[in-house]
């Protein structure tokens, strides 16, 4: 589990077992979490529903903001949720980063 200091709260459990399945490497995309808890992960990340989705399906557009809210709901240490959202987005970023160097040779 994340060691967040300014914690207050116990996390609710129905949120730390989404938690859970991150730490257990069950979860291997953003869009495996659609279906769970999705209104009030929605409004603990204080987005709407559309955003959500769209966000799911496209992981890189999650800010680091985003990131660290969600692992702050889930009570994980955030590069679990890195961890899934990298190998998604991974084939996307080296195709544009090879599309620019192509772009501006010589």
């Amino acid at each position: 589990m994340a060691e967040w200091k300014n914690v207050k709260d116990e996390p609710e459990k129905d949120l730390s077992s989404v938690g859970a399945l991150f730490e257990t490497g069950k979860i291997k995309r953003m869009y495996d979490i659609s279906e769970l808890y999705p209104t009030k992960i929605i409004k603990l990340l204080g987005i709407n529903s559309e955003r959500y989705s769209i966000k799911l399906s496209n992981p890189e557009k999650f800010t680091i903001s985003e990131v660290l809210r969600l692992a702050y709901i889930f009570n994980i240490d955030p590069n679990l949720i890195l961890n899934v959202i990298q190998p998604e987005v991974e084939k996307q970023i080296i195709s544009k980063i090879e599309f620019q160097k192509n772009r501006y040779k010589s």
